[in-house]
């Protein structure tokens, strides 16, 4: 009727609101991406979310849904220095003289970046470590499921001097959800565990990923090596304790000193580091099985490959279980040479040669190739890898500070914009949604 006011409407009632949760993760389970359930678990209720936070959930999700690659994060790798240690800066450059900072991380986004991704990669490039207490100097160690591992590493910039203790055993470690932005620092170890005095690496694996128990746990295990093999340090979310696992059977590997060892990588459920020795004339793969938290060797997939690439060898980072590569960069010829573990025959697997990648022709290689130098022959001889995963590459070169990124796919190089002496990994990240960091009751945690 004219001038009768009308009643505003009453908020649509939740048609979920009968199903049990149960019947609300079925339905949740068939939204689209990662993306489309951060996305619709937010704006509903407080109930949603639940159900599609828990670790359970997620697992599951996870399976039916594999995570979309969002970028990749550079550091230093614990390894920080400053370029003027290796002479004067180049033409045009200030010299920094400046602290080391806290952390100082690049973000690299994919070009085009997941539907609805848009926001996560935004919040990737702004992480930071604020929550965390200032020790040293924090750098990347691992990326999993979409959490970052990281150590802490001592600010060695004011030592002087071109030597320095690059694998110096990190003090601190922390586990970190760039979404989110929560971090978690772990308990410090004992200290009279004896851990030897060479760090070779960590990694975060999350535990109970293949049971449906609706609990979120991880451990991060830490290889370090001591006067005659590798050791393992292993912490635990579930003890909030670190432990030493006895290596019996690489105990001895290394009878006489430390041998060249790479940064490492990890493919699928094991880690694996590049070992070379000029002198004893032997070179393998040290691998470590996350699951049975052993070490053992495996034979690189040529004789004397370290000798033939210059040590220009890496294992290709990659989450599947039985995808094991090996690629090698060829100087001067700009080539990528990769190797296949095959398993279809045995159990122990046989290496298959594959691909041959020239990227001399690639967009934007001739500017990096000349470093600065004018010449391309001297100028490939000065390129090495510093990390391979879905599908890129990235290099440095001894005569500029840049990092370059070789899209294989496209076969284009691309600069990264900090002007910083990186050493270290290049890590992929996805958008894989994880439960709740656990409370690991830390001064720092946040």
């Amino acid at each position: 009727m004219r001038g009768e006011r009308r009643r505003p409407a009453q908020p649509a009632a939740d048609a979920t609101a009968v199903l049990d949760d149960a019947d609300l993760a079925e339905i949740l389970l068939r939204l689209p991406s990662p993306a489309a359930l951060a996305r619709t678990a937010a704006l509903v209720c407080r109930r949603w979310r639940r159900v599609a936070s828990s670790p359970a959930f997620l697992r599951r999700f996870r399976r039916l849904h594999p995570p979309p690659l969002l970028g990749f994060f550079v550091c230093r790798g614990g390894r920080p220095y400053r370029h003027r240690h290796f002479g004067d800066p180049l033409p045009g450059e200030p010299r920094d003289e400046g602290p080391l900072p806290a952390l100082d991380p690049t973000f690299l986004p994919v070009a085009a970046p997941p539907p609805g991704a848009a926001g996560a990669v935004r919040r990737c490039g702004e992480f930071s470590l604020s929550s965390l207490p200032s020790v040293d100097h924090w750098a990347l160690a691992d990326a999993r499921d979409g959490l970052l591992l990281l150590c802490s590493s001592c600010d060695r910039s004011t030592d002087g001097g071109d030597h320095l203790e690059l694998r110096r055993i990190p003090q601190h470690f922390a586990v970190c959800d760039p979404l989110s932005g929560r971090s978690v620092l772990l308990p410090q170890r004992d200290a009279g565990m004896y851990l030897g005095y060479d760090y070779l690496g960590a990694t975060l694996v999350i535990t109970g990923d293949d049971d449906e128990g609706d609990f979120f746990s991880f451990e991060v295990l830490m290889a370090t090596y001591f006067d005659k093999g590798p050791l393992l340090c292993a912490f635990s979310s579930s003890s909030q304790e670190w432990a030493v696992f006895p290596c019996p059977a690489t105990e001895k590997l290394y009878d006489y000193r430390t041998p060249w060892i790479d940064d490492g990588a990890r493919a699928g459920g094991c880690v694996y580091w590049v070992v070379h020795d000029w002198e004893m004339e032997f070179q393998h793969l040290l691998v470590l099985d996350t699951r049975t938290k052993k070490f053992s060797t495996m034979n690189l997939p040529t004789t004397d490959m370290c000798d033939k690439y210059d040590r220009n060898v890496k294992v290709v980072r990659s989450e599947d279980d039985r995808d094991l590569r090996v690629v090698a960069l060829a100087r001067p010829k700009c080539e990528l040479h990769f190797w296949r573990r095959d398993w279809s025959r045995s159990a122990q697997g046989r290496w298959l040669k594959e691909d041959t990648v020239k990227f001399l022709k690639a967009d934007g290689i001739l500017h990096f190739l000349e470093g600065g130098n004018g010449c391309m022959f001297f100028g490939a001889m000065g390129l090495r890898m510093i990390g391979v995963g879905e599908g890129f590459v990235f290099f440095k070169h001894n005569d500029t500070l840049w990092v370059y990124v070789l899209n294989l796919k496209e076969m284009k190089l691309q600069k990264l914009p900090n002007r910083e002496m990186y050493s270290g990994y290049a890590l992929p990240h996805r958008m894989a949604l994880s439960p709740p960091l656990p409370n690991l009751d830390q001064e720092g945690s946040h």
